[in-house]
């Protein structure tokens, strides 16, 4: 639809140019200079030079930088200050030409072209100014204004471009006697051709265009142009549109978005300052958005294109986008450095800046866009962007162009769908008009417009910045009383949504649709994550005693179901990071043990002392068992902050006793010896490989083994040393076939053994200093098994 839409469009063209020329007589015009006094015309070479005189090198602007390159720019300007005008005679002439230029550039009748004096020009033989493009100084400037005075000169010729069209003025052709007026469009790109002979001298003008706020520009639009634009709008908006990227079912379009011809800043974009062809389809536009009931927005528009381009040019076929057939080589395009852009690989499009139907700015979330929705009359591609980065050979998509454009929109969508199309931008808008509702008493509307975000609800929050709106939309779930809608958008978010500002909505809704429900939900968030987050976890025992204190015995049962899942999926997960025979191999993190921590308070909370004690049972086994390290860290942590009172409720009495027995098998042993080189092995996996690097780790006399192996292997090896960190290093000697990989165990391992040992011993004595508050007694150890 959106091709039918853009041909509905390109039907309504402007009459205006984007830069047109005026001849006059000069007898109106009147300067005087700063030290020099009345220009008398033609302007005399010796003139000129008496003007240069007081004049300065011109410099130019890129981007927030003022430069001086006489490369770029070779002229000299004249301030304003230093130029004086018998304004009005001079308006006598100027003023109804301004008329006509307006007119003839298309600038809509409700209003006047004023022309405000910039700086005097003096251009020398030689002299130019290479291509460029005038920044907008105000927020009604539209244009510039060049007006060349009488002199003898040659060259000097001005080449106006916007997009493909190109003009040429030549005032050097008009002789002595008369005056040239060029006007064109602020975003026309245009460039002073060199000074052959003589002296060029202009007068700048900015062109501002004053809105007459009592009238309201009226287009002439044929009824048969409106008619053809409102049918091909109206099925826009009823007709899906499949998105293959997002695989889902075909959609209804929520917007149509038409980018406009001409370039606009945000000063610049107004309904009254649109130019040319974009005031007529704009215009357009708003006749159809009122007619079909919809909303409709002026927008600056920022496109981002990347581009698959080749350095020289090698045929084939170009596309621009959306709507806009290229046919084969004559409409290739070239970059800045003449490289061919090829094909477009992606476009992303950000609009910002909203300005409603009624001329007022709107406050809006800036909108990235769907290219579905998207129509031009003009391709980005035919403009010159104001930024642009090339990056070659890469492996994915050979050389690519990168191009930045400043664009402007007008944006239509229908108001029956305004909910939808806004929750998409901001779900914390969309929960904040569903809370409104309910606060009024509108719970059937509120439930409809809830209902009405299923669909899309997973997507939009991906974007949404506000996590605060996620405590008004669990309280308006409960307002709501509909346990699938709270099951559908609550699903999501997964278990992280529930925190200190949450957790008593929850309740509520748990009490509210029953526990069957709340295992359900909690189940969805399960199967959309691979394993609850520290975050939660941590979080459990806090959510334990919210459940315990409501009223009804439904949340207290989901708060041993919590529980005893937890406990599973963390046994479950350790179990797999464990081989059979492997003893003591569990080493935990410090956020692991912090979850530990929390699942031991979440039983206290409950009184879940079976479950507890599955979870010590599985803490001290030989097979899942931890080792005796980080046994002492738990403990340690255990023991920080808490009473002995408290630490005593955890009942990690049977851990307690664990440690003292592995404590005491291990420093039973005698110091390793200077003689012993074994390593005890850590590898969990079975291969052959790793049987005989584990031969080799605790053989106690060898220390250096050579091994012819490939490169597989040789790289298997390697993880297993460095993923341990164990003292040993490798290195390859590439010689013969295979190579052979070269392993010797490092004197490290006796000072890791010393420190290991002198840890053991400082856990040992803090476990006999701190054992009453663990325990409660000091009576009998418990012998190891």
């Amino acid at each position: 639809m959106l091709d039918q839409v853009i041909e509905a469009l390109e039907a309504i063209e402007g009459e205006g140019s984007f830069a047109v020329e005026h001849r006059c007589k000069p007898a109106d015009l009147h300067i005087e200079a700063a030290g020099i006094g009345p220009i008398t015309f033609p302007i005399s070479a010796a003139t000129a030079q008496r003007l240069r005189a007081i004049a300065r090198p011109a410099p130019f602007g890129k981007r927030d930088k003022t430069l001086h390159d006489p490369k770029v720019r070779d002229t000299w300007e004249i301030e304003a200050r230093l130029i004086k005008i018998d304004e009005p005679r001079w308006r006598r002439t100027l003023g109804p030409l301004l008329a006509e230029i307006r007119r003839e550039l298309g600038l809509p009748g409700a209003g006047e072209l004023v022309a405000t004096l910039d700086k005097m020009l003096v251009y020398g033989p030689g002299q130019f100014f290479a291509t460029h493009q005038d920044s907008e100084r105000s927020d009604d400037m539209v244009g510039s204004l060049v007006v060349t005075l009488p002199s003898s000169f040659s060259g000097g010729a001005v080449v106006v471009e916007h997009r493909k069209s190109k003009k040429v003025f030549r005032a050097d052709k008009l002789g002595k006697k008369g005056l040239s007026l060029l006007a064109f469009y602020a975003d026309c790109h245009h460039r002073v051709e060199p000074v052959t002979s003589g002296f060029r001298v202009v007068l700048t003008y900015h062109l501002r265009f004053a809105v007459d706020e009592g009238r309201e520009a009226t287009e002439s639009l044929a009824a048969a142009s409106l008619d053809r634009l409102a049918k091909v709008v109206r099925e826009h908006f009823a007709t899906p549109v499949a998105r293959p990227y997002f695989r889902t079912e075909p959609q209804i379009p929520d917007r149509l978005i038409y980018l406009l011809d001409h370039e606009y800043t945000q000063k610049s974009l107004d309904w009254g300052r649109l130019k040319n062809g974009d005031r007529l389809r704009a215009s357009a536009l708003r006749r159809v958005a009122a007619q079909l009931d919809c909303e409709c927005f002026l927008a600056l528009a920022d496109v981002h294109e990347i581009w698959q381009c080749e350095e020289e040019w090698g045929g084939g076929y170009g596309r621009s986008s959306r709507g806009r057939r290229h046919a084969e080589e004559d409409d290739m395009h070239e970059d800045e450095d003449g490289r061919a852009l090829v094909d477009l690989v992606s476009t992303d499009i950000e609009l910002r800046h909203w300005i409603g139907a009624d001329g007022h700015a709107r406050k809006g979330h800036s909108l990235v866009v769907s290219d579905g929705d998207v129509c031009f009359t003009e391709a980005s591609v035919d403009m010159a962007p104001f930024k642009s980065e090339y990056e070659g050979y890469t492996g994915n998509y050979g050389n690519t162009v990168d191009r930045w454009y400043h664009r402007a929109a007008v944006v239509l969508w229908p108001r029956e769908r305004e909910f939808v199309i806004r929750a998409k931008v901001s779900p914390s808008w969309a929960v904040s008009q569903v809370s409104s509702l309910l606060g009024k008493g509108k719970v059937e509307e509120a439930r409809e417009k809830a209902r009405s975000l299923l669909p899309f609800w997973g997507v939009a929050l991906r974007s949404e910045q506000d996590k605060t709106f996620l405590r008004e939309l669990v309280s308006a779930l409960v307002a709501l009383r509909e346990a699938d809608l709270s099951l559908g958008l609550l699903t999501p978010f997964g278990v992280d949504c529930l925190g200190p500002h949450t957790a008593a909505s929850f309740v509520a809704l748990v009490e509210a649709h029953g526990l069957a429900w709340a295992k359900e939900l909690f189940t969805r968030w399960a199967a959309r994550h691979f394993r609850a987050s520290s975050r939660w976890v941590t979080f459990l025992p806090r959510f334990c005693e919210v459940l315990l204190s409501s009223p009804r015995k439904r949340a207290a049962g989901l708060a041993e179901w919590l529980l005893s899942r937890e406990v599973t999926s963390f046994k479950e997960e350790r179990r797999a990071d464990v081989a059979p025979g492997d003893f003591g191999a569990q080493e935990l993190s410090s956020e692991d043990l912090d979850e530990l921590i929390a699942l031991f308070d979440a039983a206290q909370v409950i009184g879940a002392q079976a479950i507890r004690d599955d979870l010590l049972a599985f803490l001290t086994a030989r097979e899942t068992g931890l080792r005796v390290e980080t046994a002492g860290a738990l403990l340690r942590k255990c023991r920080k902050d808490r009473t002995p009172a408290a630490l005593r409720a955890l009942g990690l009495g049977p851990l307690v006793r664990h440690v003292e027995a592995e404590l005491k098998r291990i420093l039973a042993k005698p110091a390793r010896s200077p003689e012993d080189w074994s390593i005890e092995p850590p590898m969990r996996c079975k291969c052959d490989l790793c049987h005989t690097l584990s031969v080799f780790l605790k053989d106690r006399e060898q220390i250096e083994h050579a091994w012819p192996l490939a490169k597989d292997g040789r790289q298997h090896v390697h993880q297993i040393l460095d993923g341990h960190g164990l003292p040993v290093t490798h290195l390859t000697t590439r010689r013969g076939r295979p190579y052979t990989l070269v392993l010797k165990k490092q004197p490290a391992l006796f000072e890791r053994a010393a420190t290991q040992r002198k840890a053991q011993e400082a856990l040992r004595d803090w476990i006999k200093q701190e054992r009453k508050a663990l325990l409660g007694s000091v009576g009998p150890r418990v012998r190891p098994n």
